[in-house]
């Protein structure tokens, strides 16, 4: 299952759908280092050149990389959020540049803002408080202080096409809140 990692800067789009749509990458185990050139490589054949991609590869897209996304996390575990941030800034991108398409949820930008909404570590109540002393605060604190930026950063991006989601005030919330954190 080792050979899943070779060569994956020389496949295309439909290469890289075929390889991360097949049963046994569901059970490869790569290292961390594998798993992210496989994302980074994947995400790079969607972006290079979206508005060719067909609405039945963007149907096959979906599901591939879900599926690479899920296999990287059973493989190697969340990794700090690493391939949910992936998935988040990817579809943003594609929310961003393509605008909502189809029925297609890679192309939806709710559940991009539901996603970062759910993944938060702590209530926007907690983190206010906890940011003006954020440098006396343990490592791990400060971490998930840093996680709550990252996570709205994909939101912001696309934010004017969230305009009419029943969570935009909470995102609102979370944007005052974190310009004051670390």
């Amino acid at each position: 299952m080792r050979g899943l990692f070779e060569d994956l800067d020389r496949l295309d789009l439909d290469a890289h759908l075929r390889r991360w749509s097949a049963p046994e990458a569901a059970r490869a185990d790569g290292d961390v280092s594998e798993w992210m050139a496989a994302a980074q490589m994947f995400a790079a054949r969607i972006q290079e050149d979206p508005a060719r991609v067909t609405d039945e590869q963007w149907r096959a897209v979906e599901r591939a990389w879900s599926a690479l996304l899920a296999a990287a996390e059973r493989a190697t575990g969340p990794q700090r959020n690493e391939w949910l941030l992936r998935d988040l800034w990817l579809r943003s991108w594609l929310v961003e540049k393509i605008g909502p398409h189809g029925d297609e949820s890679l192309f939806d930008p709710g559940p991009v803002l539901e996603r970062v909404l759910d993944a938060m570590p702590m209530s926007p109540e907690a983190a206010a408080e906890l940011a003006p002393g954020w440098r006396d605060l343990a490592r791990e604190r400060i971490l998930e202080l840093r996680m709550i930026r990252m996570l709205l950063n994909p939101a912001r991006h696309i934010a004017p096409l969230l305009a009419d989601h029943p969570r935009r005030p909470e995102l609102d919330t979370w944007q005052e809140v974190a310009a004051r954190l670390p």
